[in-house]
């Protein structure tokens, strides 16, 4: 359980240390770089919740974030021995939450900085700014979820067959 923590660990420093560095070198200034249509770096301050929505009050979503906490922690433990891509998710998870949530805590708002442009028949025309730890949180949904609806539980039903059809084998020898 020790490696995956080392994920999360690695994410929060990588996450706070590009959060610094956005309010060093962006806060106050134009986005980098000046053309920037697809990609930019631009610094901002969300004071909700992801892609900065409103509909839940931001002292329930501080609850729920440090709940969720507690429930990552139990999770890892509980896969801690098992397959390797549920771990590595919830590690991202963790490592994403432990990004955001002393910030809000502490500021009131997360520094985001990562923007990119998507084509206008999409949902947003620009998709919100984000930071490491959101994205670390995004990529740990993916892998987790793509473990708990696509690989999870298949491994354990293949046994049954397998027993059925060498039961059968010997039972025809």
């Amino acid at each position: 359980m020790l490696k995956f923590l080392s994920i999360s660990a690695i994410l929060v420093v990588l996450d706070h240390a590009t959060k610094y560095w956005a309010i060093v070198a962006l806060k106050g200034k134009h986005y980098w770089p000046a053309n920037g249509e697809l990609f930019r770096l631009d610094y901002a301050e969300n004071y909700n919740m992801i892609f900065s929505l409103t509909f839940i009050p931001m002292p329930l979503v501080n609850v729920m974030a440090i709940c969720a906490i507690f429930l990552l922690f139990y999770l890892l433990y509980q896969y801690k021995d098992q397959h390797v891509l549920p771990s590595v998710g919830l590690a991202f998870i963790l490592g994403g939450a432990f990004g955001n949530i002393p910030e809000r805590l502490i500021r009131g708002y997360v520094v985001d900085f990562i923007s990119f442009d998507w084509p206008d028949w999409f949902f947003f025309t620009r998709w919100p700014t984000f930071n490491i730890a959101d994205s670390a949180v995004n990529v740990g949904m993916i892998l987790y979820l793509g473990y708990v609806f696509f690989i999870e539980g298949k491994e354990e039903s293949l046994d049954p067959v397998d027993k059925t059809i060498e039961t059968e084998e010997s039972s025809t020898s």
